[in-house]
């Protein structure tokens, strides 16, 4: 079964989760909502790191992609939008395993019951990473 990973956030830590997917030969789709952060994620940050890009990267914006059915979606973005991203994840297509990077949410814990539940009905798996 192929896996089919979407991730949210093209800056450090969407480039360096893009490139272990891949090297598990995983589909991976990077996406950022800004345009200049692709292209500096083609250009700069992944080759840069990893020696050259990887055509099998599919770069996207959020919107160009937001009806695609994937078993993996990775939330790599700025702390403040990591409950909202999820929750609107979990409401379009539900993946398997949904993986939001450290920290999940602000100490109000605020939406994170909400979060829990609705990923109970979905059947996601919700995990947060901490590289």
């Amino acid at each position: 079964m192929e896996t089919k990973v979407k991730i949210l956030g093209a800056g450090s830590i969407g480039n360096h989760l893009a490139y272990a997917c891949r090297q598990l030969d995983w589909n991976v789709t990077l996406c950022d909502i800004d345009a200049k952060a692709l292209k500096r994620t083609r250009e700069e940050i992944f080759p840069g790191r990893y020696g050259s890009w990887d055509p099998a990267i599919h770069l996207a914006q959020p919107t160009e992609v937001s009806d695609e059915v994937f078993s993996v979606i990775i939330i790599g973005t700025p702390p403040d939008n990591h409950i909202d991203l999820a929750l609107d994840c979990l409401a379009k297509t539900p993946p398997q395993v949904l993986l939001i990077e450290k920290p999940l949410c602000p100490p109000s814990l605020k939406d994170c019951e909400r979060l829990t539940q609705i990923a109970r009905k979905a059947g996601t798996r919700v995990l947060v990473g901490y590289n």
